[in-house]
C-alpha cells in the first residue's frame, strides 16, 4: 500500500480508508463498493471540469466524447495497472483481475477514499495529475466516436440499411467473460465477427471490422 501512496503522491491521514478502497466485494462483506460509487461521480465531474477549461471552443457533444473516453472502463483499468493496483487489490480466492473491471472500479474507490480523507481539492489535484498526459494528448479536431457510431453515420449518408448485431456465443463465468458478435449488413451482403469481454466491446470491434470490409469493397 505504501507504493500506491508514493505513486499518487498522497499520504492518507486515515490508512483504513486506503485499505477499504482496495478491498473487493469477493474478499469481504466490508468492501469498496460505496467508495467506488463516490469515486465514479468525482472522476466524471473533475474530468468534465478539466476538458471544459482546456477546450473553450468545443460544443457540448465533443466535450461529452472527451470525458467519456477518459473515464471509460478500459482506460480506468489501465490507470489501475499503472499505479500498481494489480498487486494491492484484495480479492477473494478464485477471483482474478483480468477480463473484468475490478482494477478500474478499485481506481474509482481509491479516488473516493482520497476525497473523504483529504477533501475535494486533494482529490481534484491527484486526478488532474494522473490524467494530465492523456488530457494533453487530446486535440480540438479529434473524433472520438466509436466504430458503431461511425458505421451508422456512413450507412445513413449512403442511404443504406442499418446493421444489426447478433450475439452468437457467450461465455460467462468467474474467470472469463467472452461475447461473440456478428455485425450484419444484409443490403451489402456483408458480415463481420468479433469477440470482446463485454457485449458492447464485441459490437464495437465487429463494427470496426465492418468498416474495414466496406473500405476494401469500395477500393
Amino acid at each position: 500500500m505504501r507504493s500506491i501512496s508514493q505513486k499518487l503522491g498522497y499520504i492518507f491521514r486515515d490508512p483504513s480508508l486506503l485499505d477499504l478502497s482496495l478491498t473487493h466485494k469477493s474478499s469481504s462483506s466490508v468492501n469498496n463498493e460505496r467508495l467506488e460509487y463516490l469515486g465514479d461521480s468525482l472522476l466524471n465531474f473533475i474530468i468534465a471540469d478539466e476538458v471544459f477549461k482546456r477546450f473553450e471552443s468545443l460544443p457540448e457533444g465533443s466535450l461529452t466524447q472527451f470525458r467519456a473516453s477518459l473515464v471509460s472502463r478500459e482506460l480506468l483499468n489501465e490507470m489501475g495497472k499503472e499505479i500498481g493496483l494489480e498487486e494491492c487489490v484484495k480479492i477473494g480466492k478464485g477471483e482474478t483481475v483480468t477480463g473484468n473491471s475490478i482494477l478500474g472500479n478499485t481506481f474509482e474507490a481509491l479516488i473516493g477514499a482520497i476525497y473523504l480523507d483529504g477533501g475535494f481539492l486533494e482529490a481534484s489535484k491527484i486526478v488532474s495529475s494522473l490524467f494530465n498526459d492523456r488530457l494533453s494528448a487530446l486535440s480540438d479536431s479529434q473524433d472520438l466516436k466509436d466504430s458503431k457510431s461511425r458505421l451508422q453515420e456512413h450507412l445513413q449518408k449512403r442511404g443504406d440499411d442499418l446493421p444489426y448485431y447478433e450475439l452468437i456465443d457467450e461465455e460467462n463465468n468467474n474467470q472469463v467473460k467472452k461475447f461473440t458478435i456478428v455485425c450484419n449488413l444484409e443490403g451489402l451482403g456483408l458480415s463481420a465477427e468479433a469477440e470482446g469481454n463485454t457485449r458492447k466491446k464485441a459490437e464495437i470491434k465487429a463494427a470496426e471490422r465492418m468498416l474495414e470490409l466496406i473500405e476494401l469493397k469500395n477500393d
